[in-house]
């Protein structure tokens, strides 16, 4: 998991060049000789200089906040990942499939993940309490993964290009976590969609939400609470046009609490109550 602290790469090189000014200040006062001069000087910047440990190519997959990526499964369904937290080393977020029926119907959850090098590995958990992993490599452009579940499959991830916005305009409804409670405001402007998946996002309490909605009305709410925890909602139906009528209880729910100390993901049970 994470460092609970991390200094970045750029705070990182302006410290180094400071203390190396200084101490190349000080070598001239003191008449040093230029050769001893040049191999401090390699010293200090051959250190720490940066904070991807990452060995292979060194080129970092994802990267950003809500970065996301697609592959199609087997059924023809759409798998869709959305990377949450990505620090080169750890990885957490969430994924949705656009199966309404089959294996992979209405699977959506969260995942925490490793990488070495190029290698890849996610560990995911469904909103259902079944898991899998998924393990393969990353390209700089996105990740050639096999689950667990599907052996023998190559999964081409790739870059989503999320949709134009049309006519934004913001919806919302209450929404009440084990106790925590608050508007849940998504802008109506879908930012994907893919074989009857569509994906809106917005915010609760200041966090960022991902409301994912399928044909039938099968619809999954993620919580980005920080890099060690994500809440997860499923309800069995409830489309953008209930949020202004319609009380309901999650049929699923847990969050996912990831232990930088055992290195565990923990469970945590948790009902997402809607209400106009």
């Amino acid at each position: 998991m994470r460092p609970s602290i991390f200094v970045s790469s750029k705070a990182s090189t302006v410290y180094q060049g400071r203390v190396i000014a200084e101490l190349l200040t000080w070598l001239m006062a003191k008449y040093w000789l230029p050769s001893v001069i040049a191999t401090l000087f390699i010293v200090l910047t051959g250190c720490g200089g940066s904070n991807n440990v990452a060995s292979g190519s060194g080129t970092q997959v994802g990267g950003a906040s809500l970065s996301q990526y697609q592959a199609t499964l087997p059924d023809g369904s759409v798998m869709e990942l959305e990377i949450l937290a990505d620090d080169s080393l750890n990885w957490e977020g969430e994924y949705a499939v656009s199966a309404e029926t089959g294996p992979y119907a209405h699977q959506d959850g969260t995942f925490d993940g490793t990488i070495s090098g190029d290698s890849v590995t996610l560990n995911c958990q469904n909103d259902d309490g079944t898991s899998f992993t998924m393990t393969g490599t990353g390209n700089g452009q996105g990740f050639q993964l096999t689950r667990s579940d599907i052996p023998g499959t190559v999964l081409n991830f790739t870059p989503v290009t999320p949709l134009a916005p049309k006519g934004r305009a913001d919806v919302s409804f209450n929404l009440n976590v084990t106790g925590s409670s608050g508007r849940c405001v998504l802008s109506d402007s879908a930012y994907s969609s893919s074989n009857g998946l569509t994906e809106y996002r917005g915010t609760w309490q200041g966090l960022k939400v991902t409301f994912w909605a399928y044909s039938s009305g099968y619809a999954n709410i993620v919580i980005y609470v920080n890099d060690y925890a994500i809440d997860s909602l499923s309800y069995a139906s409830y489309r953008l046009t209930d949020f202004t009528t319609v009380s309901k209880n999650s049929s699923n729910g847990y969050m996912n609490v990831y232990s930088p100390v055992t290195k565990v993901i923990l469970k945590f049970g948790a009902v997402g109550a809607v209400s106009p």
